[in-house]
């Protein structure tokens, strides 16, 4: 029964390691959309509506 307590006390990291890949994502995206240059932004905005 010791062991598992141990094994359980193992994986308290992974919903901080989740967070942190998930929030880095996110964060990437907003620089990325923060740098854009608006030439881009309006060709990325037409791309649907172009065949």
């Amino acid at each position: 029964m010791y062991k598992r307590i141990i094994y359980d006390s193992a994986l308290d990291w992974v919903p901080y390691l989740a967070f942190g890949v998930t929030a880095a994502v996110f964060l990437i995206f907003i620089v990325r959309a923060i740098g854009l240059r608006k030439d881009s932004a309006a060709k990325m905005s037409r791309l649907p509506l172009d065949d």
